[in-house]
Parts: C-alpha cells; sequence; structure tokens
C-alpha cells in the first residue's frame, strides 16, 4: 500500500539549518526571529534548526566591557550615526516582533560561555528556546550575559540542571570545540553574521525577511527531494 503525500513528509529527512551568529549581534536575533517565523509557516517541511557560534569581538574580555564605550569607538565618537544605526535596528526588530531596548545594556559580554550554554541546550532538547532566551535577556532586558549567575537562570528557566551548568561553567568543558567550530566557520569564509547555511549547500547571509527564508527553505526542500537518498548502511 502507497503512502500519502503526508505520510511522506512525516518520514522524509528534515531540513537541516545552521545558524551562525553571536547572541549579542542584533541583526543575529531580528534574522533569527523571521527564520524561525518562516520555518512555522512552512511547518509541511521537517527542519532541524542548530545554532553555531560566531563571535564578534575575541578581544572582549572575560568579564565583558563597557557597551556604550565600544560603540561610541566604533563609530568615531559620532553619536549622530550610532543614534540612526540603532534606530534601524529596532524598526526591524519591530517587523519581527522584538522590543529592542539598548538603553538597559551596559555590558557587551565576552560570549564565549553563551556558546557553550548553546551546546549543553542542544543535548537537552532546548537548543532554540535557549537561542531565544539569551537573545531576549541581552536586547530586551539588558541582562548581563557575561555573568555566570544570569546563564544559570537562564538555563533553569528552560527546565535544565542550573546547579550542573554552573560545575560547567566554572570548568573547562566544551571550550575547545566552541573553539574549533568558531575556527570552521573562519575557514568557511564567514565574516558576518547572521550566516545561514541549507542543508550544508547554501547559504542566505544577514538579517533577511520571512519570505526570503520561506524561500529559501522552499529551495532546500526541492533540491533535497531531487538529490537520490543516501545509502543506507549496514548489512543487508
Amino acid at each position: 500500500m502507497s503512502s500519502s503525500p503526508t505520510e511522506a513528509i512525516a518520514f522524509a529527512r528534515p531540513v537541516t539549518i545552521d545558524f551562525i551568529s553571536d547572541v549579542i549581534c542584533p541583526w543575529c536575533y531580528v534574522g533569527f526571529r523571521a527564520l524561525v517565523t518562516a520555518c512555522v509557516s512552512r511547518g509541511e517541511i521537517p527542519t532541524h534548526l542548530s545554532m553555531r557560534p560566531f563571535e564578534l569581538d575575541l578581544t572582549t574580555p572575560k568579564e565583558g566591557a563597557d557597551r556604550r564605550a565600544r560603540l561610541l569607538a566604533k563609530f568615531g565618537g559620532d553619536e549622530a550615526r550610532l543614534k540612526e544605526i540603532s534606530q534601524a535596528v529596532v524598526d526591524a526588530g519591530l517587523g519581527v516582533g522584538i522590543a529592542f531596548n539598548f538603553d538597559a545594556i551596559k555590558t557587551t559580554p565576552n560570549t564565549r560561555d553563551c556558546h557553550r550554554l548553546l551546546r549543553w541546550a542542544r543535548s537537552a532538547g532546548v537548543e532554540v528556546e535557549c537561542a531565544e532566551a539569551l537573545f531576549q535577556a541581552y536586547h530586551v532586558e539588558g541582562e548581563d550575559l557575561s555573568q555566570a549567575t544570569t546563564l544559570v537562570a537562564i538555563a533553569r528557566g528552560l527546565g535544565m540542571d542550573g546547579e550542573l551548568v554552573a560545575r560547567l561553567l566554572a570548568s573547562e568543558e566544551d571550550v575547545a570545540p566552541v573553539a574549533q567550530e568558531l575556527e570552521i566557520a573562519q575557514r568557511m569564509g564567514v565574516t558576518g553574521v547572521p550566516t545561514v547555511l541549507f542543508n550544508q549547500s547554501f547559504a542566505v547571509v544577514g538579517a533577511q525577511s520571512v519570505d526570503i527564508f520561506v524561500a529559501a527553505l522552499d529551495r532546500a526542500w526541492a533540491e533535497q527531494a531531487a538529490a537520490p537518498e543516501p545509502a543506507a548502511s549496514g548489512n543487508a
């Protein structure tokens, strides 16, 4: 008996999506929300979304740095230019339901521990939820992500073992794998984020619209359907 189209989709390989980003990047948050919205709107297409690390500034000390001072230095002390760019981000955020609150952010954190937390959230099955929580905590609530207590609280809110996360953060657990992923992104030529890989086949770069991400999903799904199934392993 042949299966229905719905049953075929249910058992199909998911489209793999690798979202390369840094949680302190506001455009990454905009792109993340747009991508998630696209995935929901194309609910008939199975997807597997993984967060991949990128660090906007590798020189940020572990304890973080003064955000405003860094931004002013980046824009040569041009307050008007900084205000203009910030407003553009705020406007883009409103389009995907984000209420950016840049005035609440005092510290630019070193995000290595955030990326480690995302790895542990993946193992706990709450990786996407953890990404949203980190983005929200920083960009909307102004939380200091350089503090282990902040990350532990986020983990607990997702149902993770807070005591375990605290111990892991105090250790070197997964420092090397995160560094390796950062090197991989560099070798791939990723210089700006977000960079979104579909089926390790093609990339969409930047905080694109929901429609563009929908089109990318459709393309990945169509290309996957047209490709031969991978050979089964094991003995017959």
